[in-house]
Parts: structure tokens; C-alpha cells; sequence
């Protein structure tokens, strides 16, 4: 809702700096008879306005200061997509060798549970061996 009203106030703004900076439109807004001629010749003076100001700002665009600008731009941002990569490759490579070694630790404590298990299981097995001897 915040964008809404902050959009609607920047077209208010907009459409009053434009009311204001054209002597033409102010003088032909004044004469209207009702609000559809205030609307069309309101158009009007937007088609013609934007007209010119398309040219302006494909003048602005095509410019050597704002292509010089833009190629800066670009290989800036070719640089640092670059250095992101790099890092991202890093990070990558520090996860490969951290579950590398987690997995090396993994086996190894198996491998000692297995043993415990193991030893665990001859003591129990011994025990009831015993224990079935002296029933028998």
C-alpha cells in the first residue's frame, strides 16, 4: 500500500511540475468547457510533449559521454560477476575439502563403533556361554 501511495504522489508531482513549467497547456486547460475537453487537450499536449522528449532522451542515450559511461559499467560489472565467481569457486572448493574430511572422520569413528559393538558382542556371547555351561 506504501508503493501505491508513493507512486499516485510521484505522478501528482509529475503531472504538477508539467502543469506548471508549460505556459501552453495552463492557458489551454484554462478555456475548457467541461472535463473531457481538459482531458483530450491534456493528451494532446502529452502526445506532443513525449514526442520531444523521446527524441531528448534517445539524443541523451546515443551520446559518446553516456556510451563511454555505460562501457565503464559494463566492465565494472564484468569484473565483479568475476571476483563473485572466484569467491563462489573458493567457497565451493573449502565445502568439497569440509566434506571430504567429515566424511574420512565418519568412517573412522564407524570403524571404532564397529570395534566397541564387536568387543561388546564377544563379552555377551562369553557371558551366555558361561552362564549355559553352568546349566548344563
Amino acid at each position: 500500500m506504501k508503493k501505491l501511495s508513493l507512486l499516485l504522489g510521484t505522478l501528482g508531482g509529475a503531472m504538477a511540475g508539467y502543469l506548471f513549467s508549460n505556459q501552453q497547456l495552463r492557458k489551454d486547460l484554462s478555456s475548457a468547457k467541461n472535463a473531457e475537453a481538459a482531458a483530450r487537450i491534456l493528451g494532446k499536449h502529452l502526445q506532443q510533449d513525449g514526442k520531444k522528449f523521446a527524441v531528448q532522451v534517445q539524443d541523451f542515450v546515443e551520446s559518446d559521454e553516456v556510451q563511454k559511461n555505460l562501457k565503464k559499467a559494463k566492465e565494472y560489472a564484468q569484473e565483479k560477476y568475476q571476483d563473485a565467481r572466484k569467491e563462489l569457486d573458493k567457497l565451493v572448493h573449502q565445502a568439497e575439502g569440509m566434506a571430504e574430511d567429515t566424511a574420512k572422520k565418519a568412517g573412522k569413528s564407524a570403524k571404532k563403533f564397529a570395534k566397541k559393538a564387536a568387543k561388546g558382542a564377544q563379552k555377551t556371547a562369553r557371558r551366555i556361554e558361561s552362564k549355559v555351561r553352568k546349566i548344563m
